[in-house]
């Protein structure tokens, strides 16, 4: 299996690219709930 911080996601608010380990956005600080 892969390492979970290579699937990505954008943040909803800004669309940084970040990945679904992040907690936080980490251009904006928005609370993110990838998972």
């Amino acid at each position: 299996m892969g390492d979970r911080a290579c699937y990505r996601e954008f943040c909803p608010d800004c669309d940084v690219p970040v990945t679904i380990v992040d907690d936080e956005c980490p251009e904006c600080g928005r609370e993110l709930s990838l998972v």
